[in-house]
């Protein structure tokens, strides 16, 4: 089984027991991640990763939003998030998601991020391009960031922190054609791979927030770096800021943003 059919599987699978608790879940029944008010778990987030870290080969590493980790050395890795988006699963907003992403020897190799309440499912695998329900996608051919519609995200501690992006959110409000928050970056990062957003900027990310959306936008004609211009994948995946776009407006959109203080 390749490792897009392994994904995607893993995706939909994952998919199917959330699907069967949003609407009968809410925020009155979820637990505060570490005491962080606004960080919050339901049961719905960990029977899906405990459906992923079933499914997940034996022999391969894994790293899960929700505590699991499996960390030998293997040649293959999966950074999962069993729910993007848990806020707006518990109140029965559709913006959320399944994110898996394969590394192998270093090198994202697959990713999927299944939006079930959306119908939707965006696939890539390296060299294979980007699908979306089957069908091939590619970037927008937005050439400025005046016409573009751009998103992004918060932190949850955006109260605590120096980089808590509303400065970047206010500057470029006022510039851009639209702006989006829709509370979970695999979406966001999906939905600029298949050209429905033309740039995506965020601090304070993980491996499982991205990992999957920066394969599908690679594979989309697209460019990911960080705020400070790489593109290594470590630093994408650990560096906890990332920079997305259609690849025409990404110098304009990094240019435009605050350098980092605190990250």
């Amino acid at each position: 089984m390749s490792g897009w059919t392994q994904a995607e599987t893993l995706a939909r699978g994952a998919g199917e027991i959330l699907d069967d608790y949003f609407g009968r879940i809410h925020r009155t029944d979820a637990q505060r991640k570490k005491g962080v008010r606004r960080d919050l778990v339901s049961e719905a987030d960990i029977a899906a990763e405990k459906y992923l870290l079933e499914h997940i080969p034996d022999e391969d590493d894994v790293l899960g939003e929700e505590g699991s980790e499996r960390a030998t050395g293997a040649a293959r890795q999966w950074i999962v998030d069993p729910l993007d988006g848990t806020v707006n699963f518990l109140h029965g907003i559709p913006f959320w998601a399944v994110s898996v992403a394969l590394v192998e020897h270093g090198k994202l190799a697959a990713g999927c991020v299944h939006a079930p309440a959306l119908n939707l499912t965006f696939c890539a695998a390296a060299g294979e391009g980007t699908h979306v329900n089957g069908t091939r996608a590619e970037v927008s051919i937005t050439g400025s960031i005046d016409e573009s519609i751009l998103a992004t995200g918060f932190a949850y501690r955006r109260n605590e922190l120096a980089d808590n992006n509303f400065d970047n959110f206010e500057q470029l409000g006022m510039r851009a054609a639209g702006m989006r928050r829709m509370g979970a970056a695999a979406v966001d990062l999906a939905f600029l791979a298949t050209g429905r957003l033309d740039g995506f900027w965020e601090p304070h990310l993980s491996a499982w927030d991205v990992a999957a959306g920066i394969l599908l936008i690679r594979e989309a004609g697209g460019r990911v770096t960080d705020f400070r211009g790489s593109d290594e994948l470590e630093k994408l995946l650990y560096g906890r800021n990332l920079v997305a776009s259609n690849g025409h407006i990404h110098d304009a959109l990094r240019g435009a943003l605050r350098p980092l203080r605190g990250l």
